[in-house]
């Protein structure tokens, strides 16, 4: 628990395989979003609320810090939607990191807009960034790609639902990713035994899939709420390992 922003100074440069990060996305408002119709408030988390000078310099100090610590070769994640992924992809360019891949995850069951002002924002984008100052070779295992897109090149348009229900029984995480984005991330960018990390570790998603496949991980989470959520996931998952259940069926329980 803490600070990502303090923890990653703590590691070790060029300790980890791979960063997957899913930051704050700085659109949530101090009154949140509301619709007429309903007494349903969103966007109102204190933790996605910045100024825009405090939003560009907080980007830049997590994602230099990430850089560091993440080895030569070693990929970088980021998940974001239209309100900070161009700032994510600028300060990645100005850290000289090499973009091999943006990816448009669309979600057929997206949430509608309340607003009526504008398209139903129906997909969020990830970057995925290589450290190759030193021209290292990245991992890409195209082979487990075309396995798990019924032998067929895996496109850069990936359509997964929002988290279900039965993946959010440890508790409430308001940008819970599903289990499936991350295993897409997690098995295309390493091998078994390396070292993921994730510095906003939220509901543990990204530890689960790591541990799940047999990956270390090393998670980050400043809010103290979700520390309960985190360890009952990891919990049932370490329980899943040691009795040998396969992906397939995989689920959590209701």
């Amino acid at each position: 628990m803490g600070d990502s922003l303090e923890i990653l100074k703590q590691l070790p440069e060029n300790s980890v395989d791979m960063v997957f990060a899913d930051p704050p996305y700085g659109l949530a408002k101090k009154r949140g979003l509301g619709w007429k119709y309903s007494k349903h408030i969103t966007l109102h988390e204190a933790w996605d609320i910045f100024t825009r000078d405090e939003f560009f310099k907080f980007n830049l100090e997590w994602i230099s810090e990430s850089m560091r610590v993440l080895r030569q070769g070693g990929s970088i994640w980021v998940c974001g939607s239209f309100h900070n992924i161009y700032q994510i992809g600028f300060i990645l360019q100005h850290l000289d990191a090499k973009i091999n891949n943006s990816i448009v995850w669309f979600k057929p069951n997206a949430q509608p807009n309340i607003t009526r002002r504008m398209f139903t924002e129906s997909t969020e984008h990830l970057i995925w960034a290589v450290k190759n100052h030193s021209k290292t070779k990245w991992t890409f295992n195209y082979d487990a790609m075309r396995a798990l897109n019924d032998g067929k090149q895996m496109r850069n348009m990936w359509e997964i639902p929002l988290t279900p229900k039965s993946e959010k029984w440890a508790g409430e995480h308001p940008t819970q990713k599903p289990f499936e984005l991350l295993k897409r991330i997690i098995l295309a960018s390493t091998n078994e035994g390396d070292t993921v990390l994730d510095p906003f570790l939220g509901s543990g998603t990204t530890s689960v899939v790591a541990e799940y496949y047999g990956r270390n991980s090393i998670g980050i989470e400043k809010n103290s709420e979700y520390l309960p959520i985190i360890r009952k996931r990891m919990s049932v998952n370490q329980a899943k390992i040691d009795r040998g259940e396969s992906e397939v069926v995989y689920m959590y329980p209701e």
